[in-house]
């Protein structure tokens, strides 16, 4: 995904693209069709997908937009979604008037690494006038009734493995901009489920362990440890994936 080149560059490295695809929750269809109620046109013409990574969040916009391209600055990501057929590039968010100007952009899972006023400079320079803006994320939120397990994930893995610093993207009130209008916006759960291989790998794409991995773990040695506590620990049933998204309007008023 795309970040500042002050920031490290999260899923990037050798492989993450393989696991990011393999073990990431697909999760973004079904959340398309929640969002899809608060669009106010059936089809666009140009859409991308900013940070688009192996195009999990590029493939919903081919049902709504006649022209779909994505960027992202991870040639790991690329490289996975560019075998899935899919029209991407490399660029940065900060390169995004470079591609024209489109209907509809939207952003999943990225924003809070981007620098905001940055960010809203170039979403609203590669904009048409009344130009949707999706932005959305997932955050795993849990075990639906294991205690255990939630309190494993708080005590344990987030005070060894905790989240790198990222910027709030609830703090950066985008609708406040004169130019923008704030057409939806909502949080909710979806439930999803993990075998322990599958819990392990997706556990490994997140930033917390890129960043100890960084700082001089392995990977396998991470993996053997995530195996062996999780081994102990009866997590059969569902587990909460939260989203959250903003949807808004650029009215070019400024």
């Amino acid at each position: 995904m795309s970040i500042l080149t002050r920031t490290p560059q999260y899923f990037a490295n050798t492989g993450v693209g393989k696991r990011y695809d393999q073990y990431r929750p697909k999760a973004h269809q079904a959340l398309f069709q929640i969002m899809k109620r608060h669009l106010p046109a059936k089809h666009f013409g140009r859409a991308v997908d900013v940070a688009c990574g192996t195009g999990d969040s590029t493939v919903p916009l081919l049902d709504i937009a006649q022209e779909v391209v994505g960027i992202d600055s991870s040639n790991e990501m690329l490289i996975i979604a560019q075998q899935r057929g899919l029209s991407v590039s490399k660029a940065d968010y900060t390169e995004l008037p470079q591609q024209g100007r489109f209907d509809l952009i939207s952003t999943c899972m990225a924003f809070h690494w981007f620098d905001g006023v940055r960010a809203v400079a170039a979403y609203k320079a590669a904009s048409h006038p009344g130009a949707i803006w999706i932005i959305y994320n997932f955050a795993f939120a849990g075990h639906s009734t294991s205690h255990c397990f939630n309190s494993w994930f708080r005590d344990e893995y987030l005070k060894c493995y905790p989240s790198p610093p990222r910027a709030r993207y609830e703090d950066m009130t985008l609708a406040e901009d004169p130019a923008l209008s704030l057409l939806a916006s909502e949080k909710g759960c979806l439930p999803i489920t993990f075998t322990l291989d599958a819990l392990i790998g997706y556990l490994t794409t997140q930033s917390n362990i890129e960043e100890a991995v960084r700082k001089g773990q392995t990977l396998d040695s991470i993996a053997v440890e995530l195996r062996d506590q999780l081994s102990q620990i009866d997590f059969s049933g569902e587990f909460k994936y939260a989203y959250s998204y903003d949807i808004l309007q650029y009215a070019d008023r400024c």
